[in-house]
């Protein structure tokens, strides 16, 4: 079945994780998604660990995590001749994603009112870790920095411990959502309209959303909310508990759930204890509500804790390590990792389609391009090219 995003034209010229994760997406979703890199080095995250293979055939897990369902396109970015391609794809083009600091595009002639006028449908969707005005614009950012300027490394750690980030690139990852919900929804206007428009996702504000009460609460009563380690902020007993040969999650903390955990635990009656008896309460005497738990789990081991918390119906699992996702019969059921042959390389894994939708499901349809995999493709097929244009403009390094 063809993807909702069939027969829309992306042009990807973003790097590293948020502009690729924006463009995989819409290419998961059926978009055609032409990825222009730099002829001489590419995306730089093609040098990144890990790798899989060897000497010339290894490749970047890190690279193809994040680019899958696109061609590959290599140009020489600031070459005149080459500016004049990328024009010629912006006006057969629905979208153009970039991550370069502001102004770059305008430095290569591509500034947004040059690309309204080549294209006034153009969706431009401009990605930057501060956005493209204001007193940090110039600012260099990478995820780290949105985590700690956007407030989420404030929040994460032990309590009284230092600071910490996440495992993962969160808000790398959270950008490029926002940045693919941005563009579909600018997309749909263009359907209505005719009208193009620009795109302005700051890493730090997309950080910022993430922040649920801490912001108003803040700002009502002058509070910042402390660091509290694995424990929910709002509702208990939620924390990570030591099994004897493991540590599971569970969240019991609204008022059905605790009745059932404590009936489950065999101690009924701390849920009639008017100490305990309402969320609210139990927050205000937490630690002592997590001793009762720990008292009774600790004595399970994970498998049989799990058991019991699932039948019981709360909230419930197994900290996971990677070998665990791996294995996991409800990730493998749901195709949430692909494994594919990679050129010359071997099997790899990929990550699958999320969003799963029942009459225009995404699929895998490209493997992550090869730097300039898919030149002679585009430039014939898409720009109508002939064969000796195409063949000089390698020949003179342009491709």
């Amino acid at each position: 079945m063809a993807g909702p995003l069939q027969g829309i034209t992306v042009l990807d010229m973003s790097r590293f994780i948020a502009g690729p994760y924006c463009c995989m997406m819409l290419g998961d979703m059926g978009a055609d998604v032409i990825k222009i890199e730099n002829r001489k080095a590419g995306d730089a995250s093609r040098n990144m660990l890990p790798f899989a293979g060897k000497g010339d055939e290894k490749v970047s897990l890190y690279y193809t995590q994040y680019n899958k369902n696109k061609r590959g396109l290599s140009l020489d970015f600031y070459n005149p001749e080459c500016v004049e391609i990328i024009k010629k794809l912006v006006a057969k083009a629905d979208v153009l994603v970039e991550n370069f600091r502001p102004g770059t595009l305008d430095k290569m002639g591509l500034s947004p009112d040059e690309l309204e006028k080549i294209n006034p449908g153009l969706v431009l969707t401009s990605i930057s870790g501060f956005g493209q005005d204001g007193p940090y614009r110039d600012r260099a950012a990478f995820d780290c920095i949105g985590q700690a300027m956007g407030g989420l490394m404030g929040l994460t750690g032990e309590a009284g411990g230092d600071p910490l980030l996440t495992g993962s690139w969160v808000a790398d990852f959270t950008t490029g959502i926002y940045a693919a919900f941005g563009t579909v929804t600018a997309l749909v206007h263009k359907l209505r309209t005719g009208e193009g428009q620009r795109l302005d996702i700051a890493l730090i504000e997309c950080v910022l959303s993430l922040l649920a009460t801490a912001v108003p609460h803040y700002v009502e009563t002058g509070e910042i909310q402390p660091r509290r380690g694995n424990r929910d902020n709002v509702t208990g007993p939620a924390n990570a508990f030591r099994c004897k040969d493991g540590m599971i999650y569970l969240h019991a903390g609204t008022d059905p759930l605790f009745a059932r955990l404590t009936k489950l635990m065999g101690r009924p009656e701390l849920n009639e204890d008017p100490r305990y008896d309402t969320a609210n309460k139990r927050m205000t005497c937490i630690l002592e509500v997590e001793e009762y738990v720990q008292e009774w789990i600790g004595t399970l081991n994970v498998d049989e804790a799990e058991e019991l918390l699932v039948d019981a119906g709360v909230p419930v699992s197994k900290i996971a390590d990677v070998s665990d996702l791996v294995e996991n019969v409800q990730f493998k059921h749901r195709d949430a990792i692909y494994y594919r042959q990679y050129h010359d390389v071997g099997e790899i894994s990929l990550p699958g389609i999320t969003v799963k939708m029942s009459k225009t499901p995404g699929a895998l349809e490209k493997l992550p391009p090869k730097l300039g995999e898919h030149n002679q493709e585009i430039l014939s097929s898409f720009l109508h090219m002939t064969e000796e244009e195409i063949a000089d403009l390698a020949a003179r390094k342009l491709i």
